[in-house]
């Protein structure tokens, strides 16, 4: 049985995303030892480096998100893609800012379960910025990082997830979602919810999230210094997405 992580990293005008997706190999690499697929474009495949296999698209750009009181391009429309995209048997499909600095992701990839993702956040300011519960009248998933099997069960989960994302628009009234532009995990929950009414399939923990006003103050391969307001404040040996894409690589 093969396993293997999936990522996505496409460089735009606005941001430059492969100095954080060289970091989340890296990472990849020290702690799960797993090998790494890349979906990406020509242009940025030139700037990556430690991963496994690439797998070369031409990205939809007509998606944008409000990043810093600024609207900039949002490449997420090949998420749903995942499942053809992925060469191994069980894939950790897992966003380029999301750093592992444990392994504790390994002990998810032989459960009996087909499907998993977080459905519980922690913000690591303690200010609890990822309540979105008055934001719609589903519950948002995070579709941050994704356990999957190549099963038949799973291909119907994605196939429904290509469905909603081309009636966006229908499922965003549908369930009364503030966010009007494309979001994958709204588009996950609402697949689950189709298809299912409620699930089960949610790792158990939270995931651990720093806001986008958030300053990364420095990182390296064994922890996060960050601010917040006037407050400075430390993690180590703790998995953690980061939502601030200007973060100083100097490792």
């Amino acid at each position: 049985m093969s396993i293997g992580i999936l990522i996505y990293c496409f460089d735009t005008e606005a941001v430059k995303y492969h100095p954080t997706a060289n970091f989340c190999i890296a990472q990849i690499k020290k702690h799960l030892k797993l090998p790494v697929t890349v979906v990406t474009d020509t242009v940025t495949q030139s700037h990556l480096q430690g991963q496994d296999n690439i797998v070369l698209v031409e990205p939809r750009k007509n998606n944008k998100r409000f990043y810093k009181d600024k609207s900039i391009p949002w490449l997420n429309l090949e998420r749903v893609n995942a499942y053809d995209y992925s060469p191994y048997d069980v894939t950790v499909l897992m966003d380029s800012d999301y750093f592992v600095y444990t392994d504790n992701i390994l002990q998810y990839v032989d459960t009996a379960y087909d499907f998993l993702l977080y459905d519980k956040v922690y913000d690591a300011t303690g200010r609890n910025s990822f309540n979105y519960v008055s934001k719609s009248l589903i519950p948002i998933v995070w579709a941050t990082v994704t356990i999957f099997k190549k099963t038949a069960s799973t291909e119907r989960i994605f196939a429904m997830i290509k469905h909603i994302q081309k009636n966006y628009d229908y499922f965003c009234n549908l369930y009364r979602i503030d966010f009007q532009n494309y979001r994958n995990d709204y588009a996950f929950a609402i697949a689950l919810n189709q298809m299912e009414g409620s699930t089960n399939n949610f790792l158990p923990s939270s995931m651990t999230m720093l806001p986008i006003d958030t300053e990364i103050l420095k990182i390296d391969t064994t922890g996060i210094t960050f601010k917040y307001d006037k407050y400075i404040n430390s993690i180590k040996d703790q998995d953690i997405h980061v939502l601030n894409k200007e973060i100083p690589f100097n490792v």
